[in-house]
């Protein structure tokens, strides 16, 4: 791959700009700050460093460049990474040689659902009338339709497939689609007749599909969704998230509700902070994804008894993630879209207004669970909450919705708490003092041109005694010189070794340490010394006769003094 050409892509997508259009970043200090999307980071542990132009979690560890942090956000191989980020600003990668070898199926994939979205939507409003009435009685707009990317499945068993044929696609990848059935060793379209709702992951790429049958059919279920591929497993998506990530993430708040109608009619009618679950009970793998975009949720669901049921499931499992979760509650004859078209969105804003917190929810609820039920389903979410102050906190508020002792609730919280996701993260491994004073060098090299080619200068591998910081030097002195140390993230593209490449971001985002570079550096070299006097004296011990050893270490020994005196005389001054 042409350098030149990554090079251009690098400076032409600002690494800040990049991992804010994924994570929400907030400024502090010379640098960025957000929740990491690659663990469960319930307090920001990643830094972005607009100067340098790298991340790095100082929670999990994970680091890099622009580059890397698409690839590992979206599973992509570093050729693919490159092509969407050029895409992004309008570069242009040719498709030759080594590039067309690196196309993916998830790549292929990917093409094959959005060429699939554009037949359906050019469906919908050529051969869709039906279903175009179907909205208009249901009083959605063609807008609508056409903003969200709605689309028709014709009613025919190959329209689909002979379209996606004409287009290239191989018979092969179109059996992996999840878009076809296979009756009789013969690919029919799986969707067939129905109103077509295209699922995004949640940077607008097509991975899936909803289809509703809207012509009445007691044998034919109401809703088929995509089976499992390679792009989409069940229950990790949110729908209408790509559309609305960053009205949730400015409004610091998200409305969950569980269907494709009731998110449209929130969005028709200007609630542009929401998503919906597709119709299935919340999952942790959505909880994480809304996590990185708001503190605070509002379960929106059915007013009936069984949508309050999954609306305290999901609010719960929110609560064990850290969020702020709510119950916003609906008459029972009522889901989000009835009742918006009934009574209008004032009257939804009123009763968002005064959605109860999950915990008063539960305290409140009527029925025949008993109230010591409840609390044991409220501290089985508590108990997978890693922060421990927003675990304490949660539990004093779970004392007063009930009106019980505070004492009894972290008694039976304690009682239970040694669950592997209430364990505190482990303290990193303490750095010995000889390791201290190569970290001290490396990362002053790393900043300074001037200590980077003194560096390079006065020392060797086998001056490391730590066993990365040997190859991170091995990698600089093959890979870097005083000009690339001012372009830290170009460095970062050649390392394959994930560990080095963490640990190189690391020493890039530490402060310069409060020690001079010479005598840091004269240290090590001591401690160098020291090391081949001792294999010296062994082999000394094995053979006594040989006598251009013991002339070796008479030198070694007088290099030793020289520069003992010359340490003491530093650190006397």
């Amino acid at each position: 791959m042409d350098k030149n050409l990554i090079e251009e892509v690098r400076r032409a997508n600002d690494i800040v700009e990049v991992v804010q259009s994924y994570v929400p970043l907030k400024h502090v200090g010379a640098n960025w700050r957000g929740i990491c999307p690659f663990h469960n980071d319930t307090n920001p542990s990643m830094y972005v460093s607009q100067p340098k132009q790298i991340f790095k979690c100082f929670a999990c560890g994970k680091a890099g460049n622009v580059f890397t942090f698409v690839q590992e956000y979206e599973k992509l191989t570093f050729v693919e990474a490159l092509k969407k980020l050029a895409a992004r600003v309008g570069i242009t990668v040719p498709d030759s040689g080594r590039t067309k070898t690196v196309s993916t199926k998830r790549e292929q994939l990917l093409v094959v659902y959005a060429t699939a979205r554009d037949f359906f939507t050019q469906n919908l409003f050529e051969y869709g009338q039906t279903a175009l009435k179907y909205l208009q009685d249901r009083s959605f707009s063609p807008e609508t339709a056409k903003s969200l990317e709605l689309g028709y499945s014709l009613n025919s068993e190959k329209a689909l497939l002979n379209h996606l044929l004409k287009e290239g696609h191989s018979v092969s990848l179109l059996k992996e689609s999840g878009l076809f059935g296979n009756y009789a060793g013969n690919l029919v379209d799986f969707f067939r007749g129905r109103l077509m709702f295209p699922i995004h992951n949640n940077f607008g790429e097509v991975i899936a599909f909803g289809g509703r049958v809207f012509e009445g059919d007691a044998k034919i279920a109401k809703y088929v969704n995509t089976a499992g591929t390679e792009l989409y497993t069940k229950g990790r998506e949110l729908y209408g998230l790509f559309k609305t990530k960053y009205e949730i993430s400015k409004s610091g708040a998200v409305l969950i509700s569980e269907g494709y109608f009731d998110f449209l009619r929130l969005y028709e009618n200007g609630f542009v902070n929401s998503v919906a679950c597709l119709g299935t009970a919340m999952t942790e793998d959505q909880v994480y994804l809304l996590s990185r975009y708001s503190p605070k949720v509002y379960m929106l669901f059915d007013g009936d008894s069984a949508g309050v049921n999954n609306a305290v499931r999901g609010a719960l499992l929110c609560l064990g993630k850290g969020l702020e979760a709510h119950i916003v509650e609906l008459p029972k004859e009522h889901d989000p879209d009835s009742f918006l078209l009934n009574e209008g969105a004032d009257a939804l804003r009123q009763r968002i207004d005064a959605a109860k917190p999950v915990l008063r929810f539960v305290a409140d609820m009527e029925g025949k669970t008993p109230a010591s039920d409840r609390i044991d389903q409220v501290l089985d979410a508590l108990r997978g909450l890693r922060d421990p102050i927003k675990r304490e906190l949660f539990a004093r508020d779970l004392a007063e919705a009930f009106g019980i002792s505070t004492r009894a609730v972290f008694s039976k919280l304690r009682r239970t708490s040694s669950a592997p996701g209430a364990s505190a993260t482990p303290p990193p491994a303490p750095v010995l003092e000889e390791d201290l004073e190569e970290r001290h060098v490396l990362v002053m090299a790393l900043q300074n041109e001037e200590a980077f080619n003194l560096f390079a200068q006065s020392l060797a591998p086998d001056y490391f005694n730590n066993r990365l910081y040997r190859e991170l030097f091995k990698f600089l002195m093959a890979e870097a010189d005083s000009d690339s140390i001012s372009e830290p993230a170009m460095l970062l593209d050649n390392i394959e070794n994930k560990d080095l490449r963490d640990l190189l971001a690391e020493f890039l985002f530490s402060d310069p340490p409060q020690v001079e570079f010479g005598k840091a550096l004269d240290q090590i070299r001591l401690r160098k010394l020291q090391r081949d006097m001792r294999d010296l004296d062994r082999r000394i011990q094995e053979t006594p006769e040989d006598i251009r050893l013991l002339e070796e270490k008479r030198k070694l020994a007088l290099t030793y003094r020289s520069l003992s005196r010359r340490v003491v005389k530093g650190l006397l001054i």
